[in-house]
């Protein structure tokens, strides 16, 4: 993904943390109050951009910030299963893993074609940037299969 910290939607990240995860009460007013009031500028010597209110965003170097990426992007992992095919998530790094034989090798990457659609669309759906410059499909096999 591309800047994806930058783009996480506070409104959806809030009704995520409820809908899914259960997080209600003081708990969610408290996340919500950490994620309120952001703002940020540009300065350039004696020049200033004006403030802008931030309506999107985690901290990346945050501790919080990785967590919250993780509940927000967290329906990936449903949409990845739903196809047959075993993940690994790290922050923004998502890594699809299936295995095929000779024989099925078409109908294999036809999944995962599928399957990399479907997380490319949930991911704009959500206000993510899908990075295909960072995208690749490694195929790893023996001498005699390859």
């Amino acid at each position: 993904m591309s800047a994806a910290f930058d783009t996480v939607n506070h409104s959806i990240l809030l009704e995520r943390l409820q809908s899914e995860f259960g997080v209600r009460g003081t708990p969610l007013a408290w996340l919500q109050s950490y994620l309120e009031g952001w703002t940020q500028f540009v300065k350039l010597g004696l020049h200033q951009s004006p403030v802008v209110k931030l309506e999107v965003g985690v901290l990346q170097g945050s501790l919080l910030g990785p967590l919250l990426f993780a509940v927000y992007c967290s329906p990936v992992g449903d949409i990845i299963t739903d196809h047959g095919v075993h993940y690994h998530q790290y922050t923004d790094d998502t890594q699809l893993h299936l295995a095929m034989s000779v024989d099925n090798t078409a109908a294999g990457l036809a999944v995962l074609a599928a399957c990399t659609g479907n997380v490319r669309q949930w991911y704009l759906q959500n206000g993510l940037q899908f990075n295909l410059d960072k995208s690749e499909a490694l195929v790893v096999g023996t001498a005699e299969n390859v």
